[in-house]
């Protein structure tokens, strides 16, 4: 981890992956509507660039959208890698000025936290080798959004509360997938608030221990108590989860946070990617990326 000074000048590049839901059980709900969630989480090889150059006598924000979508990404305070750029100049005295470039590849309202993602790897970019406690760290991350801590923390977590409670996880191996974002979005208030109180429960034990022996059985086993009311709202994400389950080596086809994308497993790569030519010549509006969940 990097620390800037008026001497740095060497820009910085970093992947911001896409967050995948292996799971996800409602636990309580909210004052605020809301709930409290229970989640395990896993992150792709895959993902949006973010660029960091140090220099200049202000700090600026571009977005190059390299996913063609019709309403541009805002590039003022209501952008969450803003946000991050203006806490983390606060917690960075030596943070002089400079230029933020972010790249999207991924799409918005999918339910893979791009713009959670986006935000922490600003907050590694600029606040990298401050030896920050982690609880203070963290605790500010969480004041952008609840999933930005475990973005922070990039690797395979189990997720309780308002995602403040993190929990490493250990995957026994790499996971193929499929995701298929099925040309429209969710809206993550609208799903939650028609989202009723029933089946709850926290992930059992033993599923999470099957992770690390048996995964793609560990995660056949589990849910996402999103699922079914967004389904409702927007068929489509239905439709794309029939799609997945029936192509050749998915074991599970499930949707990932609040949705839309839908997230199919596979047993290896080459079926993996298959399964994503096959989808992308079947429904060429959608979003189709075979990529990998990592360790």
């Amino acid at each position: 981890m990097e620390c800037f000074s008026k001497f740095d000048t060497q820009p910085r590049i970093r992947l911001s992956p896409a967050k995948v839901n292996l799971a996800l059980h409602l636990t309580g709900r909210r004052s605020d509507g809301y709930h409290f969630i229970d989640t395990l989480v896993a992150f792709a090889d895959f993902g949006d660039l973010v660029t960091w150059q140090p220099g200049g006598s202000a700090c600026s924000f571009e977005v190059k959208d390299c996913f063609n979508r019709s309403k541009p990404i805002p590039r003022n305070t209501s952008n969450l890698v803003w946000r991050a750029l203006s806490l983390s100049g606060r917690l960075n005295q030596s943070l002089l000025s400079g230029s933020l470039i972010l790249e999207k590849f991924l799409p918005s309202g999918a339910g893979i936290g791009s713009g959670s993602s986006n935000a922490a790897t600003v907050m590694h970019l600029i606040l990298d080798d401050l030896n920050i406690e982690n609880d203070i760290l963290y605790s500010k991350a969480l004041t952008l959004g609840s999933d930005v801590p475990v973005c922070l923390s990039g690797c395979p977590s189990r997720v309780e509360g308002v995602g403040e409670q993190l929990t490493t996880i250990t995957l026994a191996k790499p996971l193929p997938v499929v995701m298929v974002w099925p040309g429209a979005s969710l809206s993550t208030a609208s799903v939650f608030r028609l989202r009723k109180l029933d089946n709850c429960g926290n992930i059992p034990a033993t599923a999470i221990n099957c992770l690390a022996t048996d995964p793609l059985s560990a995660i056949a086993g589990l849910r996402n108590d999103l699922e079914c009311i967004s389904c409702y709202l927007l068929p489509a994400v239905k439709e794309a989860m029939l799609a997945l389950q029936n192509c050749s080596g998915c074991r599970v086809a499930r949707m990932s946070g609040s949705g839309s994308i839908v997230v199919g497993y596979f047993e290896n790569q080459g079926s993996a990617k298959a399964a994503a030519k096959l989808l992308a010549f079947y429904a060429p509006s959608w979003w189709v990326c075979a990529c990998t969940l990592l360790l």
